[in-house]
């Protein structure tokens, strides 16, 4: 066998290699271990240990995003004691919560709410700006699933485009939800708006 034959079977080995891994990691989402793990044990194996190593990273990011979103300017934030909220405050009183939890390896945000005498102030940009931004410093990709706060919230249409200015897509993926996905170092050296 010649060098370049060997070099062309080395790389159809690989590139058949990563396929398999692909389809394995797909089959495994789909509910088929028992056949992964009949035919595939090692690989099998390999992948679990790499998902549960990217689940425990993710969590860590989304404990991360927390504390940072504490920290919003000119409001004091805390986690709540069921630590599916962050309430924040000014100097005189409750001004804002926000409902999240950590879900598919995301930060879950399950809405926005301000409270009546407090809106149209911007606290609603400025406290997703924070969680924006924390979630970019950590990598870490934002889920939504949010419904207007009854009739004092916003239209659909226009919470949409709320979060739509934050960077926010909707995505077939999440449920009928919006997704933002953390903007790499090149669009924050460019300054990309998100």
């Amino acid at each position: 066998m010649t060098l370049e034959a060997a070099e062309f079977l080395q790389a159809e080995n690989e590139r058949l290699n990563h396929e398999l891994r692909a389809f394995v990691s797909v089959a495994l989402q789909h509910g088929l271990q028992d056949y992964c793990e009949t035919r595939h044990p090692v690989l099998t194996a390999d992948i679990r240990s790499s998902q549960d190593k990217s689940q425990v990273g993710a969590r860590k990011k989304y404990a991360d995003v927390l504390a940072r979103i504490n920290q919003v300017p000119g409001l004091q934030g805390e986690t709540g004691h069921t630590e599916d909220r962050t309430y924040y405050r000014n100097a005189q009183d409750n001004v804002a919560y926000i409902e999240h939890s950590f879900r598919n390896r995301r930060f879950f945000l399950g809405g926005i709410w301000v409270a009546p005498h407090h809106r149209e102030k911007g606290i609603a940009h400025t406290i997703l700006r924070a969680l924006v931004k924390a979630s970019d410093a950590v990598d870490l990709s934002v889920e939504l699933v949010h419904e207007p706060f009854g009739n004092e919230g916003l239209r659909m249409d226009d919470l949409e485009a709320f979060y739509n200015r934050h960077g926010f897509t909707r995505q077939r993926t999440s449920d009928g939800g919006m997704v933002r996905f953390p903007r790499s170092s090149l669009d924050l050296y460019l300054g990309e708006p998100g």
